[in-house]
């Protein structure tokens, strides 16, 4: 007989790779169950899952991590930290991580309603040296927004040549393959605000 975990690996084949660093057996167990595919190795994982409590910071193989990071945690200041691509109660219910790990495996942001105050993508701060050119920043902020190459075109007043040619330096420089990906490392780096 097929355990869940097995099941769950079976029907969906392109599930991601979870890491969770979760102490209590009991809980990890549960998060197992919910998240579907668990790999052992950080390097495997696409999201790392995390249980901390207050008082408690990021763990040095966090810091790390290539992947999306998803923190349970009811510390304000966790809450707060809008570098963290997803923060959850320290009780979330097994639905609402195992919807946060496909969120975030898709290069999405998961916050609970009211988590956030910030809106809308803004450029780095004018003392920073950007990694990205103006232009290139503008065309981040615009696919992150949704918009497709033509709808860029349009907005910014070039050919969707030129947009294309803006997003494969983009993606060369950030070291991506999709749009997703390139607005997800823009939002880890700073380099949009949402």
């Amino acid at each position: 007989m097929m355990s869940v975990m097995q099941a769950a690996n079976t029907a969906d084949p392109i599930a991601p790779g979870v890491a969770l660093h979760v102490a209590d057996p009991l809980r990890r167990r549960q998060l197992e169950r919910a998240v579907g595919r668990v790999v052992l190795g950080d390097a495997e994982a696409d999201v790392m899952v995390l249980l901390l409590q207050a008082g408690q910071t990021l763990p040095a193989e966090a810091s790390g991590f290539d992947g999306a990071l998803l923190v349970l945690s009811d510390d304000p200041s966790v809450v707060a930290d809008m570098t963290i691509p997803g923060v959850l109660p320290g009780a979330a219910s097994a639905t609402q991580v195992a919807a946060a790990v496909a969120a975030l495996a898709e290069g999405l942001s998961v916050r609970l309603p009211g988590q956030t105050d910030r809106t809308g993508f803004v450029p780095p701060d004018a003392g920073a040296r950007p990694l990205l050119t103006p232009r290139e920043l503008e065309v981040l902020a615009l696919v992150g927004e949704g918009m497709s190459n033509k709808t860029i075109a349009r907005r910014l007043g070039i050919s969707a040549h030129t947009v294309k040619y803006h997003l494969e330096a983009v993606f060369a420089k950030l070291a991506v393959r999709s749009r997703a990906e390139a607005v997800t490392r823009g939002l880890r780096h700073g380099l949009l605000v949402v």
